[in-house]
């Protein structure tokens, strides 16, 4: 077998295990067993993370050890029609030319295929190394908490490939921090008048995206268009009422739908709804270029009741169209590289309380305290109560270290071409594990995966055996 079939074999035999973030005691407990039943030495910690000891091949005994890092768990993000419950139901992988995808949902290829790249190099009889920690790690998508509790004497290399980057040919030598806000605004309730009508709105088609990869691409976010036709209401509507609101998901995924509920006199109803079509053709117009399937729909009902009263709503759309979201600065030095950005995650309602969820990141570390302080200001002043994480710090990069010479050396052996070596505004574990580990050198490559995080995720094979030839070549330089 190719090492690259095995590494697909390996894939989509963790696809079959679900693997939500936060609830990864499954393929935690499948990955420990795979590595026992091949005679592995395994640690498993209290937060699943998976730590699998390999042996050195003949004639690397005295070679450094080598760690290959990636993350157990995946976003779950699915198209609105799919019936796939991620809490039971394997991802259906499709192989069609040169491309991997799923049917309807994120493919897990992040990072899926790392950890199954990992696994081959370890399992593959004709694969010679050095010594070996396949350090896998929980919760990477939902707040990196696995790397936050790994062990640092748990971890020998000094060395160490993390294997959760998604450009081919992309060396990746330092990446942002992050941090997330969470915020609450309690809503006041207020009878509606008789004969009230709800007209539901609903803004989908986005494409979405990883919020660290592709917050730069000018996507539109599906909760900030819902606040526009919100707005357009309250200037429009003498009484408009919020029944409900919801809207993204992850807190790295940026929102491909939201939905408003709007209760108004009957009257008035019609008007709600032309508003919401001139507003459709508004966004199609504007964001043809980067969301060409952007779609606004409504429906209209009977409702009766109370819902949340116009000063509520008000207050709420206030606090959207203040929300940052998007770049908020480049970086100088590295051109290309966005410097600072936050994505405004999910809204829902949640008994009498708005909830939000917000992501930050910056390269900077100041100016990721200021993002986030901005964040907090525009919840306080719409009368909310803002929390932020602690987050996990940034990865600073380090161009003269050895394994980075060490890589551009050998893939341009390889391949006959110098690799790119790059900053990422995407957050990384190799922020936590360096600020754990002084001195540990460190670079992160992986297979190329285009759309992580949404339902268009899909891998492109091909670049799989290269990534899995240049490990191989890569481990002979230590012999």
């Amino acid at each position: 077998m190719e090492l690259s079939d095995r590494v697909i074999e390996i894939f989509k035999a963790i696809a079959q295990v679900p693997r939500q973030s936060k609830h990864e005691a499954k393929i935690s407990a499948w990955l420990a067993d795979r590595a026992k039943s091949s005679g592995f030495e395994v640690e498993r910690d209290d937060a699943n993370n998976v730590i699998i000891r390999v042996p050195a091949t003949k004639g690397y005994e005295n070679a450094p050890i080598i760690a290959l890092q990636g993350h157990m768990d995946m976003v779950c993000e699915k198209t609105p029609t799919s019936t796939h419950n991620f809490d039971t139901d394997p991802i259906e992988v499709i192989i069609e030319g040169d491309w991997m995808h799923a049917n309807q949902t994120t493919l897990g290829a992040d990072d899926g295929l790392g950890v199954a790249l990992a696994l081959a190099m370890a399992e593959d009889p004709n694969v010679e190394h050095p010594r070996l920690e396949i350090i896998i790690t929980s919760d990477e998508e939902t707040g990196m908490t696995g790397a936050i509790a790994l062990k640092p004497e748990s971890v020998q290399a000094r060395i160490l490939l993390n294997l959760d980057s998604e450009d081919e040919g992309i060396f990746t030598v330092g990446c942002a921090g992050g941090r997330e806000t969470t915020s609450t605004l309690d809503l006041s309730r207020a009878p509606l008048v008789a004969g009230s009508r709800k007209v539901d709105i609903h803004v989908t088609g986005l494409l979405g995206g990883h919020s660290g990869c592709e917050i730069h691409l000018g996507r539109a976010s599906a909760i900030k268009l819902i606040n526009r036709i919100i707005a357009r209401v309250l200037d429009t509507v003498s009484d408009a009422r919020l029944v409900t609101i919801s809207g993204g998901s992850e807190h790295n995924a940026i929102p491909r739908d939201a939905v408003v509920s709007l209760a108004v006199a009957a009257r008035d109803s019609a008007k709600v709804v032309e508003i919401a079509k001139e507003m459709g053709a508004i966004f199609a117009n504007e964001y043809a270029s980067t969301d060409p399937s952007v779609v606004v729909t409504t429906d209209v009902s009977d409702i009766a009741g109370d819902a949340f009263d116009n000063a509520s709503l008000r207050r709420i759309s206030d606090l959207i169209y203040c929300y940052p979201h998007g770049v908020s600065s480049m970086n100088h030095d590295v051109e290309g590289l966005v410097e600072t950005s936050n994505n405004f995650a999910r809204i829902r309602i949640e008994g009498n309380q708005l909830k939000t969820l917000s992501s930050q990141r910056s390269n900077v570390a100041s100016k990721l305290d200021a993002i986030t302080q901005r964040v907090e200001a525009c919840i306080r002043l719409a009368g909310g109560v803002p929390n932020s994480g602690e987050g996990y710090p940034g990865w600073q990069p380090d161009m003269n270290a050895d394994i980075v010479h060490r890589c551009v050396d050998v893939y341009e052996k390889r391949f006959g071409k110098k690799p790119i070596v790059n900053v990422i505004h995407a957050g990384l574990e190799c922020g936590l594990i360096g600020a754990k580990i002084p001195g540990i050198q460190m670079i992160s490559f992986g297979p190329t995966v285009v759309s992580p995080h949404s339902p268009k995720e899909r891998a492109q094979v091909s670049t799989i055996s290269m990534v899995a030839d240049f490990i191989v070549d890569l481990f002979k330089t230590y012999r």
